[in-house]
């Protein structure tokens, strides 16, 4: 008696199976990546965060109190958390907290006189705070919420951009300033290169960089950055593209070619330019015109492939007994060549021969000067050799 097979799942298409992973990474975007602080850098800021707005509250709680403003606004726990988490981040920075917030509350108290509804007030506050921060460079997100905490409570009165706005910022500015220093962090950070100069290319700086690389570096940071993984990968990546397209830029096919460059009629004799190719150990050879202009390229691949189908005999003897013993006046080099040939010039750039090489899938190409007239033979292993010396790592004599 003979069992029914059970019916096989259904298999879902390769369209299906695609969709699912975009939803399921679409869904991932809403969870956050993984904090990269140890305990200890937690604690630091946590307790950095509380005593530096304690400092200033009592120190605006001390000098010139008015009984009609408040002695520590809202947004300066953003500005605490930002100058105490992220002290390297560009809107921590001195100008963008100081600059950035009084910019604000002054766009908060302009909308304030000029439109009498505090929910319009607050929304034109926002904006015109966004647009000055950005303007003058000094982007502090605490100080939107500042431009709206004042257009909201209604204040009229100037002084309070002095005390407490003023006051608060200035003196969390120096307590941070002086935290962040005695914990090991440097404040105000360093924004712009400090020494432009040319480094020497490495394999280290011009490598691939992988998930795996990035995820060490940040766990090596230990803090937090005001940029996602995602992003931060994608500059990582393209600032070694733009690297090594820069260490090779400046070197010309003319630098790496070989030269002078062996070549070949189309009316010679297979025979004498499978002899030129062994005299010269190369593995192709331009044919040329009576000017000099490339016409075609033939290689030892093609002259094994055609004694393949000229001989019966076994591989070694038939590649010897036709390219070398064969007298058929026939069998030319114009009719074995390749007449559709890829070249490049002289002065083309050599980051240029990376896509010719693979786009063809090419293992030599012949170098022409402005007139056309072959200078040179490029092969996959020169750019390698090339690609090589621009990725190597310097060496360490100490």
């Amino acid at each position: 008696m003979s069992s029914a097979r059970p019916p096989s799942p259904p298999r879902s298409s390769p369209g299906t199976t695609s969709r699912r992973a975009r939803l399921q990474l679409w869904w991932r975007n809403f969870l956050p990546s993984a904090a990269h602080v140890n305990g200890l850098e937690l604690a630091r800021m946590v307790v950095g965060a509380m005593v530096v707005l304690w400092l200033t509250g009592l120190a605006s709680q001390t000098w010139g109190q008015h009984d009609h403003t408040p002695w520590l606004f809202a947004a300066m726990g953003a500005s605490a958390l930002l100058l105490i988490g992220t002290p390297s981040s560009p809107m921590a920075q001195p100008w963008p907290v100081i600059g950035g917030s009084l910019l604000s509350a002054l766009a908060g108290w302009v909308a304030v006189l000029v439109f009498p509804d505090p929910l319009l007030a607050a929304a034109v506050a926002v904006g015109l705070a966004i647009m000055v921060m950005v303007v003058l460079r000094c982007l502090h997100p605490p100080g939107a919420a500042l431009a709206m905490w004042m257009a909201i409570q209604g204040w009229h009165d100037v002084s309070i951009l002095l005390n407490p706005v003023a006051l608060n910022l200035v003196v969390l500015v120096l307590l941070a300033t002086a935290y962040n220093r005695m914990t090991g962090k440097r404040y105000p950070a360093p924004q712009h290169s400090q020494k432009p100069q040319a480094v020497q290319p490495s394999r280290a700086s011009s490598a691939h960089i992988e998930g795996g690389d990035l995820d060490e570096a940040l766990a090596r940071f230990n803090g937090v950055l005001d940029v996602s993984r995602a992003d931060l990968e994608a500059l990582l990546q393209g600032a070694s593209q733009a690297a090594f397209k820069r260490t090779l830029g400046n070197v010309r096919c003319e630098d790496v070619m070989s030269h002078p460059v062996h070549a070949t009629r189309p009316e010679s004799s297979i025979k004498d330019a499978w002899s030129l190719m062994q005299q010269h150990r190369v593995k192709a050879l331009p044919v040329v015109d009576a000017a000099q202009r490339v016409v075609g390229i033939i290689t030892a691949t093609d002259l094994l492939n055609h004694a393949l189908t000229a001989t019966p005999a076994a591989l070694s003897s038939k590649l010897k007994h036709w390219v070398l013993r064969k007298k058929d006046a026939g069998q030319l080099v114009g009719d074995l060549m390749t007449a559709e040939v890829s070249q490049v010039g002289s002065y083309d750039r050599m980051v240029e021969l990376i896509a010719v090489f693979s786009r063809a899938k090419l293992h030599h190409v012949p170098v022409v000067n402005q007139q056309g007239k072959l200078v040179g033979m490029i092969s996959q292993t020169d750019l390698m050799r090339e690609m090589a010396a621009a990725l190597s790592l310097p060496r360490d004599d100490a």
